[in-house]
């Protein structure tokens, strides 16, 4: 090949190289800087209510990947995509975003030159052309309508140095940086600012009965011990405004493997500033994050069989975040247990709220925040509300010496005051079935995440059930085991969740899972979803309670997470495609 033909080609490829560098350079702004200085950067977006979805892209400098966080307005009202379609809030927030840009003016035009757009942090969080050594990246916001049409793109740079409530900002596709007027807390990627925070929804003067089921788990040798700590029941009568200590189990300094009947010191009472600390702490447990659960797993605790649905493929993702099935001591079937214990609240409606707390894993804003799994289950307690005692219905006696009419009204009378005690009784009970089911609906499809700390608030340890006597409480103890009269209509109550005789916590086989599959973790905006549990780093590791881990159970899955890109407090996360719920049907107690 002669030097003429090689030159030409190196032209011709010179000159195609050109062409597509000028055609994927951004494009130019559309008017000359004067014309825009004081006028909308989007004109065409005037009305906020246009605005049905919304998507937040930044760059995670720390784990050098994309993170995306978007919410929709869907047929069932506002969610967060980007966490499996968990409900959201976001009514407000969504109007504040879009507000925020409808009529953004340009206070000032700074820059034509791509070669500054790191300096005034409008770099484009593109996976494709940043890396973990970028700096100067932006925040991408775009705002979509119902026809998925872009009302508004906006990289949002950093502050001004002079005035921080201006900021440097670029329209996605362009060189052009302006200097505007916006608050961009008003786009916050955190989760809990778009989620109805408040876990239980359950009033504190609701409580009728806390049991506190002291325990820890161990997984050694393919089978699952418990390590017994304490059992404490304690109840609230309302009418007098004091606690009640009603059982209390523990292990002796002889054997630490059962519990046995115990009773307070002679020198002590009851700490009743610490029960009335915790039952204030329930309504401030708040979620801090969320994990979508099998769809199948959901499906059976939504139809509240306990474990006769459970199959092998849902035991992964249970164990993974320290859940088992398992039969403690005085129970009458297997039932799910936390790996580190629970809490057992019954309400003056007869519901029963089982906390079971999980795995401990580190997360949240600080990268070390020690983190909680929660599993939250609700069932009615039939005792709470037993069926009425009905008048007997009198036959009418016939003769001369009867008055038959007075008989009759007489009884009319009886079967008006039996029918409206039934009455009364059916929807009584119908309501709490039915908030049981809407609570059990929405508790079933998620593993919530919340702060230790917060956990740490409503546990009770044995040295902080009692305190001396000699050291003022807000309210006197009462006598084990005895009745107390309940809430306001609920008669004389009986002891809540009284405590059969201890027995001997025997190990039991661990249930062999087919797979290792856990919970979506956290991903990156450009990456599929794998659906894998987070796991957590050595210091958590260190805390779990499991001392062995068998050889062909998911003990793995228990440690917390060691890698901090798959972290699972993280808010702007891809999962699957949500599950239907499924509407609640009347349930009418006979």
């Amino acid at each position: 090949m002669s030097e003429a033909v090689k030159t030409l080609i190196f032209l011709a490829v010179a000159v195609v190289m050109g062409g597509l560098a000028y055609v994927s350079r951004p494009a130019p702004a559309t008017s000359a800087p004067e014309e825009q200085v004081n006028q909308p950067l989007f004109p065409e977006f005037t009305d906020p209510l246009q605005a049905e979805s919304m998507q937040i892209t930044r760059f995670d400098s720390d784990r050098g990947q994309i993170r995306r966080f978007e919410v929709a307005n869907t047929s069932d009202g506002w969610q967060i995509k980007s966490k499996g379609d968990y409900p959201a809030n976001a009514t407000q927030h969504m109007t504040q975003a879009a507000n925020s840009l409808v009529d953004l003016k340009v206070l000032r035009i700074v820059s034509d030159l791509p070669g500054q757009q790191a300096e005034y942090g409008v770099v484009e969080p593109n996976a494709n052309a940043i890396s973990a050594a970028d700096e100067g990246v932006g925040q991408m916001v775009t705002i979509e309508d119902k026809s998925d049409k872009t009302l508004a793109n906006l990289i949002v740079g950093a502050a001004d140095k002079e005035d921080p409530q201006l900021r440097y900002v670029r329209v996605p596709g362009r060189d052009r940086i302006y200097l505007v007027r916006l608050d961009p807390t008003v786009f916050s990627t955190e989760f809990s600012d778009w989620i109805d925070k408040d876990l239980l929804q359950l009033n504190p003067f609701d409580v009728a009965s806390l049991l506190f089921r002291n325990y820890t788990m161990q997984a050694a040798n393919n089978r699952i011990n418990v390590l017994p700590q304490m059992d404490a029941t304690v109840a609230f009568d309302a009418e007098q405004s004091s606690w009640k200590l009603l059982s209390l189990q523990e292990t002796s300094a002889s054997d630490k493997t059962q519990l046995a009947a115990a009773e307070l010191g002679s020198g002590e009472k009851l700490n009743t500033e610490k029960l009335d600390e915790i039952r204030n702490s329930l309504d401030d447990l708040t979620i801090a994050d969320v994990f979508r659960k099998p769809e199948q797993l959901a499906d059976v605790l939504k139809k509240g069989e306990g474990l006769k649905g459970l199959k092998q493929e849902d035991l992964p993702t249970l164990y993974a975040n320290g859940f088992f099935p398992y039969q403690l001591p005085g129970e009458d079937e297997p039932q799910l247990v936390g790996l580190n214990g629970e809490l057992v609240i019954e309400t003056q409606d007869a519901i029963r709220y089982r906390l079971l707390f999980g795995i401990e894993t580190l997360g949240g804003d600080n990268k070390d925040q020690k983190q909680q799994f929660l599993f939250v289950q609700t069932e009615l307690v039939d005792e709470m509300l037993p069926p009425p005692t009905l008048q007997e219905v009198p036959e009418i006696k016939e003769g001369e010496d009867q008055d038959i009419e007075a008989q009759a009204k007489a009884r009319e009378k009886i079967l008006q005051e039996n029918d409206a005690a039934m009455t009364a009784y059916r929807e009584k009970k119908n309501v709490a079935m039915r908030k049981i089911y809407e609570l059990n609906t929405r508790f079933a499809d998620w593993y919530y995440v919340v702060k230790a700390e917060d956990v740490a608030k409503i546990l009770l340890k044995r040295d902080q059930l009692a305190a001396p006597i000699n050291q003022p409480t807000n309210q006197p103890s009462g006598v084990p085991g005895r009745a107390f009269p309940g809430g306001p209509g609920m008669g004389m109550m009986r002891p809540p969740m009284q405590q059969p005789a201890p027995q001997q916590p025997a190990a039991q086989p661990m249930p062999q899972p087919e797979t290792t599959e856990k919970p979506a973790s956290e991903e990156p905006a450009d990456a599929k979803p794998t659906g894998e549990e987070p796991a957590g780093d050595e210091a958590s590791k260190e805390e779990t309670p499991v001392k062995e881990e068998p050889a062909e159970t998911p003990a793995e899955p228990m440690k917390a997470a060691e890698e901090p890109s798959e972290k699972p407090a993280e808010t702007e996360e891809s999962v699957d495609t949500p599950d239907e719920n499924e509407k609640p049907e009347e349930e009418s107690a006979e």
